[in-house]
């Protein structure tokens, strides 16, 4: 076996998806050759570098440094394509794999953390405001009184409906914080159970689908419209909690 044919191997044998055959010849040759036993050992690193990239929270300002590195990694694959140097274009790949790989996971892990750090708040919220004497700042169930209470207090319109016939009366409304923001709370009661639902403008364009989520015996729906974000928590079941969520 040539050391164009053994380094062009590399590669798949770390995979898994070289024959048993090719994998023998190829270890026969790396016994033989210092040179492409170090390309082997350099694809291994960049091999265990790729595996355990996402399990660090990258800076915001890795995305510019992870771009740069991208481009470089594809000059240098084109070098090697104008020198006909398989293994340097091999290492220039892999390499651009696990920075592409980098920044995925890191997004990715980015915003799975948001998504966790306000379904904590949500919760914590409305766990808060159950143990206080009232969870309500305006005592109200007439839309036309409670969604002006919001001018000056939120820089947005909450839409405030009051589905009392459907048995979710409007008890009223208050102010509260989730994620750094100042948001809306609109408080309804079904039975004995308490509903709050939260408001805030969206990050993204878009509607979006309600998404149910039971943590620690409530369950929180989350969807967005009309450029708002809401997510309404009880420990209402979920059925219910979807009840409501069509009649706002």
């Amino acid at each position: 076996m040539q050391c164009d044919e053994a380094q062009a191997l590399i590669s798949a044998s770390i995979d898994g998806e070289a024959s048993d055959v090719s994998v023998g010849e190829l270890r026969q040759h790396m016994a033989a050759c210092p040179a492409c036993a170090g390309v082997q050992s350099d694809f291994r690193r960049l091999s265990q570098q790729l595996k355990s990239a996402g399990r660090e929270i990258l800076p915001a300002r890795v995305e510019t440094r992870v771009r740069q590195a991208l481009a470089q990694a594809e000059a240098e694959q084109r070098r090697a394509l104008v020198r006909g140097k398989p293994w340097i274009r091999q290492l220039a790949a892999m390499a651009a794999v696990c920075l592409i790989a980098v920044f995925g996971t890191w997004t990715m892990t980015r915003y799975m953390d948001s998504e966790s750090r306000i379904e904590q708040d949500v919760l914590s919220a409305h766990v808060r405001s159950l143990l206080q004497d009232s969870p309500i700042q305006v005592a109200s169930g007439d839309p036309h009184s409670v969604k002006p209470w919001f001018n000056g207090r939120v820089e947005f319109a909450p839409e405030v409906k009051d589905p009392a016939a459907e048995g979710f009366p409007l008890a009223g409304a208050r102010l509260d914080y989730i994620d750094g923001r100042r948001v809306a709370a609109l408080v309804y009661k079904r039975r004995l159970h308490t509903v709050d639902v939260f408001v805030w403008p969206s990050a993204h364009a878009g509607d979006a689908a309600a998404r149910l989520i039971p943590v620690k015996g409530y369950n929180l729906l989350t969807w967005t419209r009309n450029g708002l974000t809401y997510w309404a928590v009880s420990d209402l079941n979920g059925a219910e909690l979807q009840q409501l969520q069509a009649l706002l």
